[in-house]
């Protein structure tokens, strides 16, 4: 019985010490919550390296999810969620710092979503965790003071084609109920020639018929939520066309829309503090929430 009980010891220690390194991103969140990992999750992305975090923000390797939360005062709470889904082209995570805090400081939470990435054809792990974020929120609206009827999705650059894919193709009545888009990427064919994006999130050689589901325009419907979407004319990496697609699909089925394109900015701006259009884009985005429900009545 003795050596049964130090074989069992010996193996759970040789699993803790090969067990991946997980990583911590500094910011000013409220709280973080681990939703779960490759092992406890449904899905897994068979991520088997070490999260890496290069510099402040560029978070690799992902295989455990966690929410970042920013609740606002209760005396500044507009009952606005915004959950976020980092850009990097699904290379990494670029953790987002300065917006979340800018949303809380206006009285909108936000939940930035710490995905596991699809790691060369595991989406599935990565759409668990994206749909996984909104029915936290859901579940806990209490807790944080929300209105579960207010909580809509967010990402820039591949983020972006995140969360205009989880708008989509969730059930009718869990969908988010508005997308904000910054430089999202909505196809494979829109992206810059020596971007991989694509073959990242569907592996070598998709099928036809798996790009087209995989293309966001191709999936808007009559309950596609609302949609707000900020770009750059001057953008090389992801194409306006992207967001112009979009932006014409919703309008095809009456979904209302609002789209805004800075003559200059490139691929990336969401975190630069010294942009020139900053405080535009930032306003564009307070004054679209802050009258959601005048534009969701005018569908």
């Amino acid at each position: 019985m003795k050596r049964v009980l130090l074989l069992a010891l010996a193996l759970c220690a040789l699993h803790y010490t090969s067990a991946q390194k997980v990583v911590t991103v500094k910011t000013t969140a409220d709280e973080i919550v681990h939703l779960w990992n490759n092992s406890t999750a449904k899905y897994s992305n068979n991520m088997e390296k070490d999260e890496v975090l290069k510099g402040r923000s560029k978070l690799y390797n992902t295989s455990s999810t966690e929410l970042y939360i920013f609740t606002p005062e209760k005396e500044k709470a507009t009952g606005y969620t915004v959950v976020i889904y980092p850009g990097g082209g699904y290379r990494y995570l670029s953790f987002p710092i300065t917006f979340p805090e800018w949303l809380r400081d206006n009285g909108i939470a936000a939940v930035v979503v710490k995905y596991r990435l699809p790691n060369y054809g595991h989406s599935d792990a990565m759409l668990e965790d994206a749909v996984g974020a909104i029915e936290y929120m859901r579940a806990n609206a209490e807790k944080y003071n929300i209105d579960p009827h207010k909580i809509g999705v967010c990402g820039n650059s591949a983020g972006g084609h995140l969360a205009a894919w989880v708008s989509n193709i969730m059930e009718d009545g869990k969908k988010p109920h508005f997308t904000i888009l910054i430089y999202g990427s909505m196809t494979r064919d829109m992206y810059h020639n020596s971007y991989n994006a694509n073959t990242i999130m569907l592996g070598d050689n998709p099928t036809p018929a798996v790009v087209s589901a995989m293309s966001n325009q191709n999936l808007v419907g009559p309950t596609t939520p609302p949609a707000l979407m900020l770009l750059s004319d001057d953008d090389t990496r992801v194409r306006p066309a992207a967001s112009t697609a979009y932006y014409k699909a919703l309008k095809h089925y009456g979904i209302p829309a609002s789209m805004h394109i800075y003559p200059s900015g490139g691929h990336g701006w969401s975190g630069k503090l010294n942009w020139e259009y900053r405080q535009q884009w930032l306003g564009a985005v307070k004054d679209w929430i802050y009258n959601l429900e005048d534009i969701t009545n005018r569908k």
